[in-house]
């Protein structure tokens, strides 16, 4: 079936498509809140992709996907980061959770959750982080009890991105606290009004919003563990890997050196255009590599590392290159000064995106370690 579309006629419909979903009501509302498109959330955009076809290009036809390849899903999705699609629940539902589901998933859940995702019909958020696990994800403490046929989970996860649109929750816990921290521990899916689970929203500087998850007592059936008991720290890592391949940022970069490139009046600032023109290139096929990794069932962690860290310094390069153009005028929020604000929205977030999703730092450990074969210390 891969050869009925091919990838550039597939983005070219993306783009059409996104070109009208970013000028609806419900997207334009999402603006002042994105710094990038993974910062906003609209469940109406989300909706609408599942409707068009656009979620799942490359899953299997039988679990509603199109049995595509990765790289059309990659050249989509760079469409909608190109025109600031509001990403945050696709990129958590489908890129990372649903990848790590056809993955990891026993076949009852794909079959259970996997359709509906496709459809837009169900949301997930991401219960990795907690206030003292951060990029040291095996830190966390949040404790899953088996009981019989369940789990009781009692525990708290932090800057979880959409949980407040959410209908499940895909959950990272320690099953067993007298194992190694790396060994002890196991996933979880779990909708979201599972009694015990409590959301609550804060506001960030910025504008947006990030979710705090208190469980307490929560009761998740044990057929909802994904991958194997205990064995969670490999179903971890896997979903990272899906997560640091970021085609959609390379995408808004791309739109915002389209928009700088009349602004570029003479020699020096038309040759930095044409440096990170290049870089961005560079960053897109990191991501390619990566996804065709993945899709072949292949060790993906270094390619992944470096798709990741080379979008997030580009992401920072482009942003200070920007301001630099602009001057005091670039640091207009939404709405006003050139290019509507997008500008500062953009070096807002950019100066996350070496620290969210594993920091720098992680990214060349890993790319150390699994890549260059340099020793753990």
């Amino acid at each position: 079936m891969t050869g009925e579309v091919g990838v550039e006629e597939l983005a070219d419909a993306a783009d059409t498509l996104a070109r009208t979903l970013s000028g609806t009501a419900a997207a334009e509302a999402q603006l002042r809140f994105q710094g990038m498109p993974s910062d906003g959330d609209c469940t109406a955009v989300y909706e609408a992709l599942g409707a068009e076809g656009f979620i799942g290009i490359h899953w299997p036809a039988e679990l509603g996907g199109r049995g595509l390849s990765s790289l059309h899903t990659l050249a989509c999705e760079e469409q909608f980061g190109y025109h600031w699609l509001p990403l945050s629940g696709y990129l958590l539902s489908v890129k990372t959770i649903g990848n790590a589901l056809l993955r990891f998933g026993t076949g009852e859940l794909q079959r259970r959750l996997i359709p509906e995702v496709a459809a837009g019909r169900l949301l997930f958020c991401q219960g990795f982080s907690e206030p003292d696990a951060g990029s040291d994800l095996a830190a966390l403490r949040t404790r899953a009890t088996p009981a019989r046929d369940r789990f009781i989970v009692t525990g708290r996860k932090i800057w979880t991105s959409s949980a407040e649109y959410a209908d499940w929750v895909y959950l990272a816990v320690r099953t067993d606290p007298e194992r190694d921290r790396h060994r002890g521990l196991s996933v979880l899916v779990a909708e979201m009004d599972t009694p015990g689970i409590t959301v609550r929203t804060h506001r960030t500087l910025g504008g947006g919003t990030f979710g705090e998850l208190e469980l307490d007592e929560a009761e998740i059936p044990a057929d909802q563990l994904v991958g194997e008991l205990h064995g969670g720290w490999q179903v971890l890592m896997g979903t990272l890997d899906y997560e640091r391949v970021t085609s959609e940022k390379v995408g808004t970069v791309c739109w915002l050196l389209d928009a700088l490139a009349p602004l570029t009046m003479d020699r020096w600032t038309r040759r930095r255009l044409r440096q990170l023109r290049g870089a961005a290139s560079a960053a897109r096929l990191h991501g390619r590599r990566a996804a065709q990794l993945l899709e072949d069932g292949r060790p993906a962690s270094a390619q992944s590392s470096m798709a990741k860290l080379s979008v997030a310094e580009l992401m920072q390069r482009v942003a200070a290159f920007a301001v630099e153009l602009l001057g005091p005028e670039g640091l207009l929020e939404e709405g006003t000064g050139t290019l509507r604000g997008r500008i500062a929205a953009f070096q807002r977030a950019s100066v996350a995106t070496t620290i969210s999703g594993g920091a720098a730092e992680i990214q060349r450990s890993v790319i150390a370690r699994r890549e260059l074969g340099l020793p753990s210390r």
